[in-house]
């Protein structure tokens, strides 16, 4: 039936192989990035998992001590995720703003919501952070009260919370970047940044340096300030306008 100025034509159903070449050229890379991604965060799944072995063995194979520190990793991890949800939904409006604006031509309009969003990220993250930092005992007593999770969750809690800002700035501005079509270095910074930075500083802080679960948090942590300079570098490189 359609509505004025826009109505389907079967005509307009005929495949065109310029507009599949669009979908493919953002789709594909966006796709790849999450199985890096993921795949890495896997590992570092992995690395815990050592990291609870080597622990239970000097407790003479306590199976306790590899549930404790699995379970304190996943309190640590659902109160963190509570903080994406305002950094996931501004980063969803940033990149939506950022096609819009860029769809009309107006790319300075563009860059001014995506640096509004950024902030707005960071005031809401990081006031989430502050309660993180202070209120990680009974932030973890809600959850659990196993010793092992009040020992480890609110040193998590510290070490995330402190790092709120740079999220905020890696969420926003990657999903910007991804509204205006730029995947491909997304992909690209995601992978360097996870495989190269995230994946061997969990080794080194957490199994090598025997510094356990709080190193690999140290690690991921702060891989996520690199990786958010890296996206803000995108950004202010500018070449993200030219793909939409």
């Amino acid at each position: 039936k359609g509505i004025k100025d826009l109505k389907l034509r079967f005509r307009d159903l005929v495949p065109e192989p310029a507009i599949f070449w669009r979908i493919a050229k953002i789709g594909i890379p966006n796709f790849f990035e999450g199985l890096s991604m993921w795949t890495a965060n896997l590992i570092v799944l992995q690395f815990i998992g050592q990291i609870a072995a080597k622990m239970a063995s000097k407790a003479g194979g306590d199976e306790p001590v590899v549930q404790g520190l699995q379970g304190a990793n996943m309190i640590a991890v659902q109160w963190e995720s509570f903080s994406y949800l305002p950094g996931f939904a501004i980063g969803i409006a940033a990149g939506t703003l950022a096609g819009q604006y860029l769809g009309a031509g107006n790319v300075k309009q563009a860059r001014k919501a995506v640096i509004a969003c950024t902030g707005l990220a960071v005031v809401f993250m990081g006031s989430l952070g502050i309660v993180m930092i202070f209120a990680g005992h009974t932030l973890t007593a809600v959850i659990s009260n196993e010793p092992i999770h009040l020992e480890l969750v609110p040193q998590l809690l510290v070490i995330a919370g402190v790092t709120q800002v740079g999220f905020a700035v890696m969420m926003v501005v990657r999903h910007a970047l991804k509204g205006a079509g730029d995947t491909k270095w997304t992909f690209i910074i995601t992978t360097i940044s996870s495989w190269g930075i995230r994946l061997p500083a969990a080794w080194f802080l957490g199994v090598h340096l025997e510094l356990g679960l709080v190193g690999i948090w140290y690690a991921l942590c702060g891989e996520v300030f690199i990786r958010a300079a890296l996206y803000f570098l995108r950004f202010q490189h500018g070449g993200w306008v030219k793909e939409i």
